[in-house]
């Protein structure tokens, strides 16, 4: 009898033990999806990425249809210039500094540009609320950087005063 209970209670953990590594799969399923999509290099297109950004900035600014439309275009118009750029330095070498520099320079051009044009676009108001919102991103930017261990020059350099600190 005591056999049969053991064998038993021991037949039920090795099945439970096979069943519950799928049943646990299963739930990662989505969001293992969704991290071999990012990897994949599929992106949206430059309508649909301005399409969001414009859906949001509206909820967010409380934009009337005519800013709506204005910042529509602007962001679409901003979509288009990243795509082609981005295309011309995978085509370029990544490891001439002189080219980063220049393609840094140019986009830091194009976004002092878009910032320009959205301030003609929205009230002192929400411009002022755009750029609090910019700042946010800015900060939320750093940490995620800051929590990664910091890449490029800048990680480096302040990784090595800490150590000089200590």
């Amino acid at each position: 009898m005591k056999k049969n209970l053991l064998a038993l209670a021991l037949g039920v953990l090795v099945i439970g033990s096979t069943v519950a590594p799928a049943v646990a799969q299963d739930t990662t399923k989505p969001r293992q999806e969704a991290r071999m999509h990012k990897h994949k290099g599929e992106r949206k297109s430059p309508e649909e990425r301005a399409e969001a950004r414009t859906e949001r900035l509206t909820k967010e600014l409380d934009l009337n249809k005519s800013q709506a439309k204005k910042v529509k275009a602007l962001h679409l118009k901003e979509a288009k210039e990243r795509e082609a750029k981005r295309a011309n330095f995978k085509r370029g070498d990544r490891k001439d500094a002189a080219n980063r520099e220049q393609m840094r320079s140019e986009m830091m051009a194009a976004h002092q540009r878009h910032n320009e044009e959205m301030k003609d676009i929205l009230n002192k108001k929400q411009y002022a609320k755009y750029e609090e919102m910019q700042a946010q991103k800015r900060e939320q930017m750093k940490a995620k950087h800051h929590k990664k261990g910091g890449k490029g020059k800048r990680g480096h350099q302040e990784k090595g005063r800490m150590q000089q600190s200590r």
